[in-house]
């Protein structure tokens, strides 16, 4: 036996093995959480939210990105691997062996990272179920009731807001301050929402590659590996705001992309801050008035006629801006990526998953209970 583990450590490093344990362990764990609900909800609020907060902050303490500069310095990382491959392999057979069990080991480690940080968050009871809202059809009187709050909530808000001379409505302060705003507004949301997620401090990260991201059409990205709520700034203000609160409810273990959106607008209704929650209101008002308009065009054309002109503006500044991505290969390449990894992580409905929300949004402005 001991000639045996001789023989295996002349080929596997403690650290391919302890790595390879880990993976067991973790397939297990996965298997166990994908299979049920209460554990999954177990393992996502009490271990994989503390794993989650301490990656957030140790990322905290870099002004960049630690996500984007691997990706960024990942040529140069490849070729310092094939230059070390191509040594080790000079070494011979043993060494040739033991370097792929290295490079074997830091993959499977990658898997234990989302396993043990996110994975469950998809397979825990949904948002609504934690919240006791009732998710079921809304009527078109509520879709109207809904529709005519967000409305009336744009109108008191618009006032407060600037616009620039392209009618787009303008952040009136840093990143970092957002940052700090959108904490407070998460533990605010927790203190009232006691067991649906976890509140700790963060901070976003804007992306330096953010303009061409743009083509990929994604405005920001949560990194598992890393911890870090990454956000596209080249997107308008607007949406770089929303886009922040809902990297953070990833962040936080909600990994559904509808239960995401949905948390980031009420997180956002808790602040203070006006462009906050204008922000929350003007992303998500397209969603709701065009399923009124779906339900009756007359109902639609009534409260839309009510809307102040600025909001308009704003959301055809935001359409004008995105006219130069709209079509792009990237994003065609990106949207199959992300819709097969939705559907593989059990989001059916894969990247449309985005724009479920205004059934859980009305349920909880309008208080519909189960």
């Amino acid at each position: 036996m001991r000639s045996f583990l001789s023989k295996t450590r002349e080929y596997v490093s403690l650290f391919s093995i302890i790595s390879y344990l880990l993976t067991v362990i973790s397939f297990i764990l996965f298997l166990i959480v994908t299979s049920s609900t209460g554990f999954a909800d177990f393992f996502n609020y009490y271990l994989s939210a503390p794993t989650r907060a301490i990656m957030a902050w140790i990322c905290v303490i870099f002004p960049f990105s630690v996500a984007e500069v691997v990706v960024l310095t990942s040529p140069i990382l490849l070729g310092i691997l094939i230059f070390i491959i191509v040594k080790q392999a000079k070494k011979g057979k043993k060494a040739s062996i033991k370097l792929l069990n290295i490079i074997i080991s830091v993959l499977c480690l990658v898997f234990v990272t989302f396993v043990w940080t996110y994975s469950s968050g998809y397979h825990t009871s949904t948002i609504d179920e934690k919240m006791n809202l009732d998710r079921s059809a809304i009527s078109k009187e509520e879709l109207y009731k809904t529709s005519e709050i967000f409305v009336n909530e744009l109108n008191s808000l618009v006032d407060k807001i600037e616009f620039d001379d392209t009618g787009a409505s303008v952040m009136p302060y840093s990143y970092a301050e957002m940052s700090g705003k959108i904490c407070d507004a998460y533990d605010s949301f927790v203190e009232k929402h006691d067991g649906v997620i976890h509140t700790f401090y963060s901070r976003v990260k804007p992306l330096i590659i953010s303009e061409p991201m743009t083509y990929t059409h994604l405005s920001g990205i949560y990194t598992f590996m890393s911890g870090e709520a990454n956000v596209n700034v080249n997107y308008p203000d607007f949406i770089v705001a929303t886009t922040a609160a809902h990297e953070m409810a990833h962040q936080r273990g909600v990994a559904r992309e509808d239960e995401a959106n949905f948390i980031a607008f009420a997180v956002l209704l808790e602040s203070n801050d006006p462009f906050l929650r204008y922000s929350a209101f003007v992303d998500l008002f397209p969603n709701i008035l065009n399923n009124l308009y779906d339900e009756d065009e007359e109902l639609y054309f009534s409260l839309a006629s009510n809307l102040d002109k600025r909001v308009f503006k704003d959301r055809a500044s935001y359409s004008k801006f995105f006219e130069k991505y709209a079509n792009s290969t990237a994003s065609q390449v990106t949207g199959s990526i992300n819709d097969a990894y939705l559907q593989a992580n059990g989001q059916v409905e894969g990247t449309k998953s985005y724009g479920m929300v205004t059934e859980i949004v009305c349920a909880y402005l309008l208080g519909k209970t189960k």
